[in-house]
């Protein structure tokens, strides 16, 4: 399957750090392109320590998972980008790529000459995509950002899931806004590449952490765009029980989104074998209903509460009724929907002791397979063998990494 991979030949300079931009290069990886991650001697990525840093508030595990979801597939070169031969070998790399991707702050960019203007001289047919917290130009451009500040609170996201103007901000997990935006961003490098096969020609490509804010949120602040007047949230309203969140016995939730009344709400009856509602002179009609929505609400309270998650979902999953579950993030494993979708996929057989799944990214092209997953690298794990490919010597290597330019 390696050697019929869509991407095969492409390579890929990953000069990112934490999530964002590094996601981009993880789903070209997973097409089967090389990447190249090249990370600080010594310390790496900052990403490799987030975990240990955050357990106090973050799930813990044996395993760094946000390193191994981000990192997959790629190989490390320890390099100081820093210094006079950490240039030299990055130029040399840079010659040979068809990608370079970097997050970093523009006064990094620039202390480390990695700008787009420094390395696009030297290759007419690289793209450099770049991802930036708040964009390429404005007042806010210089600042870093991680996906809490500029996607998740400045798009107003974090405003709009309060229940209620009363109710404090809610914080998003790990890489709820990182993992979309580098979406985009392989997007963009994709896109640039087509126009590379009509051209010739690379060049810059570019997407922030608040322009993919601003897309999720693209119907309210298309609303606000538009003058629309929001309805005050002093309290949190009441939810209609068409559009219900209802408690199972096991103490789980369903969701109901029953859009055309008329065609689903007989078949809500039916399926759970309530159509004596229907006799009920409060719920005799959709405009009963309505003005009884509160106690019909209760109703159905009283209802869901009978069964088991897994036992109502029985119950629905083929009466054409709308509905959802609200998973736990360790149900997952177990979820034969992610499973038989390729939602999540199994590393290698080489990478772990034990059948570790993986979230598989979310692009599917028919009859174009994937790399299975392989561990993510240790730091420096392939800078030998990187700089080999570019014609060091075991010498000259060894001297490298004596002199702090590199690490393995």
């Amino acid at each position: 399957m390696s050697d019929n991979l869509l991407l095969k030949g492409l390579k890929v300079i990953d000069a990112g750090s934490f999530i964002a931009g590094p996601v981009s290069t993880t789903i070209l990886s997973d097409f089967g392109a090389e990447v190249i991650k090249i990370e600080p001697p010594i310390t790496g990525d900052s990403l490799r320590h987030l975990i240990e840093r955050t357990k106090r508030v973050n799930p813990s595990a044996e395993e760094d998972y946000c390193w191994q979801l981000t990192s997959r597939n790629k190989k490390s070169l320890a390099l100081d980008l820093g210094s006079e031969k950490g240039q030299e070998i990055l130029h040399k790399l840079i010659k040979e790529a068809d990608v370079f991707v970097t997050n970093m702050p523009q006064r990094i960019r620039e202390k480390l000459k990695i700008n787009s203007s420094d390395l696009l001289p030297l290759n007419e047919r690289l793209i450099y995509g770049s991802l930036t917290g708040y964009g390429e130009k404005g007042p806010d451009s210089h600042r870093t950002a991680f996906d809490t500040m500029a996607w998740w609170a400045r798009s107003g996201l974090m405003d709009i899931v309060r229940p209620s103007e009363n109710s404090a901000p809610a914080n998003p997990p790990i890489g709820m806004g990182d993992q979309p935006t580098g979406v985009a961003l392989f997007a963009s490098i994709m896109t640039a590449l087509y126009r590379r096969e009509m051209t010739g020609k690379g060049g810059e490509v570019n997407t922030s952490l608040m322009a993919n804010g601003a897309w999720s949120n693209g119907s309210f602040i298309q609303a606000g765009l538009f003058g629309a007047q929001f309805p005050e949230r002093k309290e949190p309203s009441p939810l209609h029980p068409f559009g219900g969140r209802y408690k199972t016995k096991d103490n789980r939730y369903l969701i109901l989104a029953i859009i055309d009344a008329n065609k689903e709400w007989p078949k809500l009856l039916k399926a759970l074998d309530i159509e004596y509602l229907n006799e009920d002179p409060r719920f005799s009609s959709f405009k009963k209903m309505n003005e009884n929505f509160t106690i019909l609400y209760e109703e159905l309270e009283k209802i869901f509460i009978q069964y088991s998650l897994k036992e109502i979902t029985e119950k629905l999953r083929f009466s054409e009724v709308t509905f959802g579950i609200l998973s736990h993030s360790n149900d997952h494993s177990k979820d034969q929907q992610f499973i038989e979708s390729e939602v999540l996929v199994k590393f290698d057989k080489g990478s772990f002791d034990e059948d570790f799944l993986t979230v598989n990214s979310p692009i599917f092209l028919e009859n174009e397979p994937k790399k299975i997953p392989t561990k993510a690298p240790k730091l420096g794990e392939h800078t030998k063998e990187i700089l080999s490919s570019l014609g060091q010597d075991e010498d000259e290597i060894a001297q490298l990494k004596q002199d702090g330019i590199i690490d393995f």
